[in-house]
């Protein structure tokens, strides 16, 4: 094999490997991306739903 050849090979194979890398990472980072969509808000139960809706304060609405 000469040295252009080896040469060649190990770059298209380093490529490939990187490719690969980067392409595991990005499908990996998309399904914790789609995780976190769905369960972002569980942990605080969704406490910005009824603030829109009326924006007095919880004293406010206690006195009424």
């Amino acid at each position: 094999m000469k040295k252009e050849t080896g040469i060649l090979i190990a770059g298209s194979l380093g490529l490939f490997i990187g490719l690969g890398f980067f392409g595991v990472r990005k499908f990996l980072l998309k399904k914790s991306k789609e995780y976190n969509d769905y369960y972002n808000d569980f942990h605080r139960h969704f406490e910005n739903k009824h603030q829109d809706e009326n924006p007095d304060g919880v004293e406010f609405l206690a006195m009424q």
